[in-house]
């Protein structure tokens, strides 16, 4: 739905592309060309319909009046990197974290298993290994 100001239509970015014509011609003639353009761009910067700079009438509007919606795209193609950028940034960070914490972890883990077999190990007598095996075990209690 589009907004109306006094008796001028500001376009939307469903709008149709001779929707976007007819709201320069209207602010043209309230507010004069320099002023227009800029009002129209900031409008085109919020709302604006990259379909229509596909259209050959509507590149044609844009020329005859000095209005360059390549800077606004462009503007809007960058911010969208940079958003890509901050999430691919935070992705290389967490990369990097699990790239170091995993095998740090793994050799905790390794030394702590390391360790308890080591000190069950000076602990452990003949008669203990002789239990693991039924042989053994019956052995141990004939004795």
């Amino acid at each position: 739905m589009s907004v109306v100001i006094q008796d001028i239509i500001i376009p939307e970015s469903s709008s149709e592309c001779p929707e976007w014509t007819a709201y320069f011609k209207k602010l043209e003639d309230r507010f004069g060309e320099e002023n227009a353009r800029l009002v129209w761009l900031k409008t085109w910067q919020v709302n604006g319909s990259t379909s229509c700079t596909t259209k050959p009438e509507f590149l044609v509007f844009l020329k005859k009046h000095n209005i360059d919606v390549s800077n606004v795209a462009t503007k809007a193609i960058a911010d969208i990197s940079e958003i890509g950028g901050n999430i691919m940034g935070l992705g290389k960070n967490i990369t990097k974290i699990l790239s170091i914490g995993i095998p740090v972890t793994l050799g905790l883990v390794v030394l702590i298993i390391l360790y308890f077999i080591f000190k069950t190990a000076k602990s452990v007598d003949v008669k203990d290994i002789a239990n693991l095996t039924p042989e053994g075990r019956i052995a141990t209690m004939i004795k």
